[in-house]
This record gives structure tokens, C-alpha cells and sequence, in this order.
């Protein structure tokens, strides 16, 4: 499910994502540092990455009216900040960055769940071969892959 389809539907994953925040930073870091280094990281998964890498339209799109309103909306509401059009710009970019940070944090954790599940045909991933990024993430990762059913 993408980001905006998370936020309509208020689904728990936009919440865990920014509860997990310092967790998918540091996984991120590891993933293209000392993993890639390591040659852990196999062609699909180099491929996953880059991808997630990209936001989509919807977020950039989602963004833009986010500015676009925050703008207007302070020009009304604020008058003086007419005179302070550099603050006025600050002020209403404050929303629209959140708004990315918070895309670009969901779009890193789906990543990491993908990454970090077994590879194989069982649901549960009862008998899978773990590939050994997977389970290196899992080590370093744990709570921030954890499903909110488990914690």
C-alpha cells in the first residue's frame, strides 16, 4: 500500500513508521554503507532499493498542494508576514517537508519489511531459507521489522 493510500485509510503503518524512525535511519545507513560494502546485497535487492529511493508522484503531488495551501493559508491568516516574504516562505514549507519526511520514512520501512522476510513460498515463513541480508537485518533492525502484532 503506498503512502497516501496510508494516510486516507489511516492504516497503523504511517504511525509505526515514525515511531520507528531511529531504527529505519540506522537500518537505511547500514544498507547502503557497510551491506553494500560487504556485497551482501544482491542485484534485486540493489534494484528495491533504488526504488524506494524515488518518491512517487502522489507524495511530490501531495506535497506541492501541501505548500501551495500552507502559503495562501498563512498569507490570509497572518497579514504581517506579507512584509516577511522569506519567512512567509519558511513557514509554509515547514508542512510540506514533514509531509516528505514522513512519505520517504514509510517508503524505508515497507523497504525493510520486504528485505528482511524470508524468501520462499510459505506465508507464515515456516522453513525458509533466509538470505543473509534478511537476517542481518533482522539482527540489527529487530523491533523497527517487527509487525505491531508482535511487539
Amino acid at each position: 500500500m503506498g503512502v497516501m493510500e496510508d494516510w486516507v485509510s489511516g492504516s497503523g503503518s504511517l504511525v509505526d513508521s515514525w515511531r520507528h524512525r531511529g531504527g529505519i535511519v540506522r537500518c537505511m545507513r547500514y544498507l547502503h554503507g557497510p551491506a553494500a560494502q560487504a556485497g551482501i546485497v544482491d542485484d534485486g535487492d540493489k534494484y528495491n532499493m533504488e526504488e524506494s529511493m524515488n518518491p512517487p508522484l502522489a507524495l511530490i503531488a501531495g506535497a506541492a498542494a501541501t505548500y501551495v495551501s500552507a502559503n495562501m493559508g498563512l498569507r490570509r491568516a497572518v497579514p504581517s508576514l506579507l512584509t516577511r516574504p522569506l519567512v512567509l516562505q519558511l513557514a509554509a514549507c515547514a508542512p510540506a517537508g514533514f509531509l516528505i519526511v514522513l512519505g520517504g520514512l514509510s517508503s524505508c520501512h515497507s523497504l525493510l519489511l520486504v528485505l528482511a522476510r524470508p524468501r520462499g513460498g510459505a506465508a507464515d515463513g515456516a522453513g525458509d531459507a533466509a538470505s543473509p541480508l534478511g537476517r542481518e537485518l533482522r539482527a540489527r533492525c529487530g523491533d523497527a521489522l517487527l509487525p505491531p502484532s508482535a511487539r
